[in-house]
């Protein structure tokens, strides 16, 4: 599968991200809320500074003009958030996601402190469901040590997604800066050895939740739908990673899309779905819960949820 990433402005870029920083903001993610029995919570893990470079067509009069629009600077950053989530019901706890840890500097590994805010410790994670193993994700799966963090948990990943990121022709054919990604997510694999769970598509995950295979970011890139009773919420992972400029400009992929055809692809899909059934959609790189609006050749987010004054872009 052909990586975006080959492209001379991907290794500009660093991939590797010492752009994962930006000191004194302060964290503060979007409040709890429920889906019917579930309690969904957003954790922040940090921000990052989102350059206009990292999403090509960004870099061009019509990015500037949305970021200025924004209040930001024309030539950016934009400050982007990274989540996780911790969805409970009944005595059970989930993760999704985990966040960066350690694996990008100082300025991240927040998660298993958002979750001691909530009463919770790392021994009382049942299951961690991965929308897709890049290192902004599963970082925080491990310690600054390169250990389990989670001891008891179960992992849940798709099968392309494991296949894909434990392939070694797929490492050598990817650009060098690549490799962190590649190291990160089988640092995690191995750590968790004997309790990882490969499943295929739309897997049950627990009672009211499934994965909802979202190809195209990489090869097994899923959201996570949460259903009871009438209420629905979509976890959809890194369909976007600026709400700002991609939103308006759904065909504006970042530099970390595997298959740039097949992301777009998925993400019309899914913003189509979105806006006609009237779901309720959080991300990994979104600062609340909102819904989806078509707008000409594009959409909006209508806001219901939004985090603190933490400098996130809304």
């Amino acid at each position: 599968m052909p990586l975006s990433l080959t492209r001379r402005s991907v290794l500009a870029a660093g991939v590797g991200l010492p752009f994962l920083r930006i000191t004194g903001a302060q964290a503060t993610p979007a409040p709890a809320y429920r889906v019917g029995a579930f309690t969904v919570t957003p954790l922040r893990d940090g921000l990052f500074p989102l350059q206009p470079s990292m999403i090509p067509f960004a870099d061009s009069a019509a990015g500037r003009a949305l970021l200025e629009r924004a209040g930001l600077p024309p030539e950016g950053p934009s400050p982007e958030p990274v989540n996780a989530f911790l969805i409970r019901r009944g005595g059970r706890h989930w993760l999704l996601d985990a966040g960066c840890g350690t694996v990008f500097g100082p300025g991240f590994d927040r998660v298993t402190a958002a979750l001691a805010a909530e009463g919770v410790g790392p021994d009382q994670i049942d299951t961690v469901w991965l929308t897709h193993l890049h290192a902004d994700h599963v970082g925080g799966l491990l310690t600054s040590e390169g250990r389990a963090r989670y001891d008891r948990a179960e992992l849940v990943v798709q099968e392309r997604e494991a296949a894909f990121w434990s392939d070694e022709g797929a490492r050598a054919r990817a650009p060098a800066a690549m490799a962190v990604f590649f190291d990160t997510a089988q640092a995690v694999l191995a750590a968790y050895a004997g309790r990882v769970r490969r499943v295929s598509g739309g897997a049950d995950l627990a009672p009211g939740v499934a994965f909802l295979p979202l190809p195209g970011h990489t090869p097994g890139h899923a959201g996570v739908l949460i259903e009871d009773g009438s209420e629905r919420l979509l976890i959809w992972g890194d369909i976007f990673h600026s709400r700002l400029l991609q939103m308006p400009h759904p065909d504006w992929n970042v530099i970390w899309d595997a298959d740039p055809a097949e992301a777009i692809a998925t993400r019309r899909r899914i913003l189509d779905r979105a806006a006609g059934e009237g779901l309720d959609v959080a991300g990994m790189h979104l600062a609340g819960r909102g819904r989806i609006l078509r707008d000409g050749a594009g959409y909006i987010w209508e806001v219901r949820d939004r985090a603190g004054s933490d400098g996130a872009y809304r």
